[in-house]
């Protein structure tokens, strides 16, 4: 018994670094795929070095690697055979794994140097909520960036600021400390490394699940901008040596920014609310107005958080016009959904043409009380019917 398990144990990490090969080749191909387009002059350099495994990790696979058993205990393979240990968890995750609402896939057994602990990393599989526009009570737009991590607007007129000041201060403090302790290269400063490691990272992580449990709230349907490929649309025209300290800590910021990963958050939260996550069109979010239309770039002058509209006056903050903009188009899929049976009358394709089309009828929206009649109609008669 203890021979199967061992060979099952090497075929299991035989498995994962063919995986991560396969993830590094794939990295690999839409690296040159952003070449050959022009949207990146880098090369993927992940292949040129043999990968390390920072920190001791193993991927087991349910009911074959590991399983759950009675007491809360939890049943792992090991190179000595099965062992039977007690866990804990959250509890509301605890009551999904035990009524069988969620579905358990694969798990990783990672250990943590700092607290010499292992844990195990068990995956979750919820269905996404069979949804109806009736179903939907509440719609917001968030707006993602850097000054301001999120900001999230709904067509109540009732906003939600979460600022990054904080988060970059204190990111920025980790930086420096680590470059601190890696010029001195003593056997204490490796020490004092190895117990920062991965601060930072789970600082950011945490910020971000306390930002998107104030978004999420049920029976909403929240707009995220698609930021597919928006590093290298805005790649930075100087960096290293030829850049200003200005622009090292601007470029520094930019790479420790974390939207994707709040994305994330907001979107399984959603599924676990009863709410869902949607992606809309992001372009010219910040730079229409949401009462009369007119986009330019001169609507936010030296780039600032100031919107000014050259055409109507509208002044407001930029991040603020961003997010109404999104819960806008939100809401025009919604309607679409409403009467079609799809988030978007029109197929969202790469084409310029079906482009054109999606973003001539994002400029016919306006930020009014006719504009939001129909989910306040809809709310009303829900309200009357009940």
């Amino acid at each position: 018994m203890q021979r199967s398990d061992a060979r099952s144990s090497l075929t299991l990490r035989y498995r994962q670094v063919g995986a991560t090969y396969k993830s590094l080749r794939t990295k690999l191909k839409q690296n040159e795929e952003a070449i050959t387009s022009g949207r990146t002059k880098r090369r993927y350099k992940g292949l040129d070095k043999p990968p390390k495994y920072v920190s001791r990790t193993y991927t087991l696979n349910y009911q074959r690697d590991y399983s759950f058993v009675k007491d809360q205990k939890v049943s792992v393979i090991t190179l000595d055979g099965r062992i039977k240990v007690s866990y804990q968890g959250y509890s509301k995750h605890l009551e999904m794994i035990q009524s069988g609402v969620a579905k358990i896939g694969a798990a990783k057994l990672w250990y943590s140097k700092p607290t010499k602990t292992y844990y195990l990393l068990v995956s979750m599989e919820v269905e996404v909520p069979d949804l109806t526009p009736t179903d939907i009570n509440r719609i917001v737009g968030v707006d993602v960036g850097q000054r301001y991590i999120a900001v999230a607007a709904d067509t109540q007129n009732k906003s939600q600021f979460f600022s990054g000041k904080e988060v970059r201060h204190k990111a920025s403090g980790y930086v420096k400390a680590r470059k601190s302790l890696q010029r001195q290269g003593t056997r204490s400063a490796t020490r004092k490394l190895v117990a920062l490691s991965g601060r930072e990272r789970r600082f950011i992580a945490d910020t971000n699940h306390c930002i998107a449990k104030q978004v999420v709230t049920p029976s909403t349907l929240i707009g995220l901008e698609n930021l597919t490929h928006i590093r290298e649309r805005t790649r930075p025209k100087k960096t290293g040596k030829k850049a200003s300290k200005k622009q090292r800590r601007a470029n520094s910021n930019k790479a420790r920014w974390s939207f994707a990963e709040l994305h994330g958050f907001i979107d399984y939260k959603a599924v676990l609310s009863g709410s869902l996550a949607v992606n809309m069109d992001a372009h010219y979010t910040s730079q229409a107005c949401p009462c009369c239309g007119h986009t330019s770039q001169e609507n936010r002058p030296n780039k600032g958080l100031s919107f000014v509209c050259q055409q109507c006056g509208y002044t407001l903050h930029a991040d603020l016009v961003g997010a109404r903009n999104i819960a806008l188009r939100v809401l025009l899929s919604r309607q679409d959904w409403e009467s079609t049976g799809r988030f978007s009358a029109v197929p969202d394709a790469s084409s310029d043409e079906t482009k054109g089309e999606r973003r001539s009828r994002y400029s016919q929206l306006r930020w009014t009380i006719d504009a939001i009649s129909t989910l306040n109609a809809a709310e009303s008669f829900q309200d009357k019917a009940e």
